[in-house]
C-alpha cells in the first residue's frame, strides 16, 4: 500500500462513505489528513463512522448534500473551510452510479438523465466549486474515478459509458485550463472493483481478478502527492488482473 504523510492536508471525498469511498476516506484519515466525507444521506455516513468512534480526533467532518447541483457543491466547499479553518487542498470525487438500459427501452431516457447527472454533472459541479479554493491556496489536487468500459462498452450501457467517457474529456480540458495555476486534475480508470454489490451481481468466483478499494486508495494517494507533481490531465489505469 502507498504510504503518505498527509498531516495538515484538507481533503474532500465525495461518495466518501460508499463501498469504495469508505476505504479511501479511512486511508486518508489514517495518513493524518483532515477529511470532509460527503455523501447523499447522513445515515450512510453515520453508519460507517460509528465503527470508528473517536479514532481520528476531530479530523473528520461530514456533509449530506446533493453534489449534482451547484448549491450542493458550493455547500461542500464552504463546509470544509468552516470545519477545518482553511480551504481544502484536495478533492477526490468518487460519487457515481450504474444503471443499464437498451436505447430502445422505455426507461432509456430516464437512465440517460440519471447517469449523466450522477457520473458527469456531479463532477462538473464539484470541480467548478473547488477551483476558487485551490487558486486561493496556489495549487492543489482533483481526482475523479472512471471506468474501463468508457472506451470499450458492451450492450445496454450506453448511458453509463457515455457519462464516464465525458468524465475523461472533462478531466483533459479542465487540466489544460488550470495546470498553470499548480492545480492537478487527473483521472483513475478502473476495471471492475471488488464490492459487495459487484460480487452479488457477478459472482464470487470472478472477484480474485478485480481491483480492490485499497488499490483505488493507493491511486488517489499517488495522484494527490508530490510524487505526481509533473502529472496533469492523466488517466491512471487500475485494472488489476482483469
Amino acid at each position: 500500500m502507498t504510504n503518505l504523510d498527509a498531516s495538515g492536508r484538507i481533503v474532500i471525498i465525495t461518495g466518501g462513505a460508499g463501498a469504495v469511498g469508505s476505504t479511501v476516506s479511512r486511508r486518508w484519515l489514517d495518513a493524518g489528513a483532515s477529511v470532509l466525507i460527503v455523501d447523499r444521506r447522513q445515515s450512510t455516513i453515520d453508519g460507517w463512522l460509528s465503527e470508528f468512534a473517536d479514532k481520528w480526533n476531530g479530523r473528520v467532518a461530514t456533509l449530506a448534500t446533493d453534489v449534482t447541483t451547484e448549491a450542493g457543491a458550493r455547500e461542500m466547499v464552504n463546509n470544509a473551510r468552516k470545519s477545518f479553518g482553511k480551504p481544502a487542498d484536495t478533492l477526490i470525487h468518487l460519487v457515481g452510479g450504474f444503471a443499464a438500459a437498451a436505447v430502445e427501452d422505455e426507461s432509456a431516457v430516464r437512465t440517460w438523465d440519471s447517469m449523466m447527472a450522477v457520473n458527469l454533472t456531479s463532477a462538473f459541479q464539484c470541480y467548478r466549486a473547488i477551483l476558487p479554493a485551490l487558486r486561493e491556496r496556489n495549487g492543489g489536487w482533483i481526482v475523479g474515478l472512471s471506468s474501463r468500459v468508457a472506451t470499450n462498452p458492451g450492450a445496454r450501457i450506453s448511458a453509463y459509458a457515455a457519462s464516464k467517457a465525458g468524465l475523461g474529456a472533462l478531466t483533459a480540458s479542465l487540466s489544460a485550463e488550470v495546470r498553470s495555476a499548480g492545480i492537478h486534475v487527473n483521472l483513475i480508470v478502473a476495471s471492475t472493483i471488488d464490492t459487495a454489490a459487484n460480487r452479488e451481481a457477478m459472482g464470487e468466483a470472478k472477484a480474485a481478478s478485480w481491483v480492490s478499494p485499497d488499490d483505488i486508495a493507493d491511486a488517489t494517494m499517488y495522484l494527490c502527492s508530490d510524487k505526481s507533481r509533473s502529472v496533469h490531465g492523466a488517466t491512471l489505469e487500475v485494472f488489476a488482473n482483469a
